[in-house]
């Protein structure tokens, strides 16, 4: 059983509310607490707030206990380090980090609480004599940070440490970029235990798949008008890719092969050559037709995906004097620019229709206004050209996140005020939209695979309320690769798995419960500022129970109020049977907001810094306070 546990501030844990964030982050929590638990989520933002809110909780729960961080990437432990300081900060004088000399670090471990350090140094600390490693027997959490990339270092240290007696929780945590094949197996879950997180590699897929949901594809004929705009802008880049071979710089690719990134490594290549002296009597000609080559095979791609109007702020955004002195190509804009569309891009009037088509559906069967519909963009110009086409529907509702008023719409998004919100693709992860029933990707094509994932595991109400638009061609076989890699990933990764087992088998092996059975800590969302409120030293000596501090002792730092909601632990839970996980409903806090600003308190104020209806226990939230 866990010694020396606080037993007054054990009652609770504490969840700091000062940011938006996702519901199933309370719940990620409550688990991390009572389990060993490997945490896979999404993005960077969720990955630092769970790990720096477990941190506190066990840094909060033993005063004489340490909790350390480990990572094999210095970036990582100085990145976690900084989000600590932003949503849960420690006392200042607990925290080290141990890039330091063998002989600090010794006197470091007896004197701080909370450790960041790196796997070797970590693995290096174990080596050393048993007078040396006492200190190391009071860790109570130990927080991995990538755990697949070295996996029988960390092994090796957990078991060390249970070899040395020490009581500890462990704590995985890992962030999916969706960029290979692994990262997509490993986002299917949320967080359970790990046992169960990993699995038997014997099992069949569909008892390793949480995620079922499709991904519908609609493809859009390119039309006569913007094939003609394709094949004349081809001709001109064409010529200078003949220059490119002309001079023995490029080799004779067909150009539907042909891509920018290409163009512009044979280029690095030709000036990593001039650094040795040789430098060719066509030099000019040759950089000349590389940097158009790459304007123009990127201003295709840029034109068969987005339209006219991205193809044209391509080049108006930057005041290129090659491109105005090529005659010919500067015409083309010309013509393209005096031109007169009814969309962009098809894909618009196919937007248009699709959203016509599902708003007739719905009225048949329920309230066309109770739905919610969410379409994602990649580009800033296509969010206006969204807006301009749902002023046509009369039954949308509609909001563009791009400006910042951005947590005002989404709140009306949530109670049903608005039905339809346009949102880039870079915001869409980070915020909270609650029920969604359908998803429209309409152009996510810089980054589908990672994106896709996140779609897939986090949107849609029903099976199939996510529809994907693509342009016929290039772009909708890449959509498709990318579908059909997601469903077969078990298949191509049954290789990983055992090393996960191994690392589960590590962490269980002598590892006993965080929270003894006599505690039920309940669960409190508190507003928990950076600047916290020093409470008056002689009433903490004196053990006071009252929360208003004297007038003629106004306390040292003023921030904002801070209130308290009880989270009870038998709340009703809900399970999610097509993402597979139970969801526990948790209380918000009413017009909660995304940032906490710290103000002065009004004169005449009774000085209570924990706010009105706020429980007593409050002010064991700031990790200033002494106990």
């Amino acid at each position: 059983t866990p010694r020396r546990l606080r037993s007054r501030l054990g009652q609770s844990w504490l969840f700091p509310v000062d940011f938006v964030t996702p519901d199933y982050l309370p719940l990620i929590v409550k688990k991390t607490l009572y389990h060993n638990s490997l945490v896979i989520l999404p993005n960077r933002f969720e990955v630092s707030f769970v790990a720096a809110v477990v941190m506190h909780n066990a840094y909060k729960w033993y005063p004489f206990g340490k909790v350390v961080l480990m990572s094999s990437k210095r970036k990582a432990i100085q990145d976690q380090r900084a989000a600590c300081d932003r949503l849960m900060k420690f006392v200042a004088s607990d925290v080290v980090d141990m890039a330091l000399k063998p002989q600090e670090r010794i006197r470091k471990w007896a004197t701080k609480r909370v450790i960041f350090i790196t796997s070797l140094t970590m693995a290096s600390e174990l080596t050393r004599q048993d007078a040396d490693q006492i200190n190391m027997k009071k860790i109570k959490l130990l927080v991995i940070e990538d755990p697949q990339l070295d996996v029988r270092n960390y092994t090796s240290i957990i078991q060390q440490l249970t070899d040395l007696g020490a009581n500890f929780r462990v704590l995985c945590v890992k962030t999916t970029y969706g960029k290979t094949v692994e990262p997509i197996q490993l986002k299917q879950w949320h967080i359970t235990n790990i046992k169960l997180q990993w699995g038997n590699p014997q099992n069949k897929p569909d008892k390793w798949l949480m995620n079922k949901k499709e991904i519908n594809n609609i493809s859009t004929p390119l039309g006569a008008t913007l094939t003609g705009f394709l094949t004349e802008r081809q001709l001109l880049a064409q010529r200078y890719m003949t220059n490119l071979h002309a001079f023995k710089q490029t080799s004779n690719t067909p150009f539907e092969g042909v891509k920018a990134e290409h163009i512009q490594a044979e280029r690095t290549r030709n000036e990593q050559s001039i650094l040795t002296g040789i430098v060719r009597k066509n030099h000019f000609e040759i950089i000349r037709n590389f940097h158009m080559a790459e304007k123009l095979v990127q201003a295709h791609r840029i034109l068969r995906r987005d339209g006219v109007i991205a193809r044209m702020d391509y080049f108006n955004l930057k005041n290129d004097a090659l491109v105005q002195a090529d005659t010919e190509l500067m015409g083309f804009l010309h013509k393209v620019r005096q031109g007169v569309y009814s969309a962009p891009h098809p894909k618009f009037c196919t937007l248009e229709n699709f959203l016509r088509e599902f708003f007739q559906q719905q009225r048949t069967t329920s309230v066309a206004a109770a739905v919610r519909i969410l379409i994602v963009v990649e580009r800033t110009d296509t969010v206006l050209l969204v807006n301009r086409l749902l002023k046509n529907i009369p039954e949308s509702k509609h909001r563009c996140l791009i400006d910042g008023n951005y947590a005002n719409y989404v709140e009306q998004f949530r109670t049903g005020e608005v039905n339809v919100l346009v949102v880039p693709v870079e915001v869409e992860p980070v915020i909270d939209l609650g029920h969604t029933d359908l998803v429209v990707l309409f152009n996510i094509t810089d980054r589908p695979l990672e994106f896709l994932s996140h779609i897939a595991r986090t949107r849609g109400g029903q099976p199939g309320a996510i529809v994907m638009m693509t342009t016929e061609g290039t772009e909708q076989a890449e959509i498709i690769e990318v579908l059909n890699n997601r469903r077969m990933h078990y298949y191509e990764n049954r290789d990983i798995l055992p090393i996960g087992v191994d690392l589960c088998d590590s962490m269980f092996r002598g590892s006993p419960p965080l929270i003894p059975p006599g505690f039920q800590p309940k669960g409190r969302h508190v507003l928990f500022n950076r600047q916290s409120v020093i409470e008056n030293c002689g009433a903490a000596a004196a053990g006071s129970s009252s929360s208003a501090a004297s007038p003629s002792t106004p306390p040292q730092v003023v921030a904002e109020k801070r209130r308290v909601l009880e989270v009870l632990s038998d709340t009703p839970a809900t399970y999610d049977a097509i993402n597979g996980c139970t969801y526990y409903q948790v209380m918000q806090v009413p017009n909660q907001p995304a940032l906490v600003r710290t103000q002065k308190p009004q004169p005449g104020s009774n000085g209570d810094e924990r706010g009105v209806g706020a429980p007593a226990q409050a002010q064991e939230a700031s990790p200033h306070v002494g106990e």
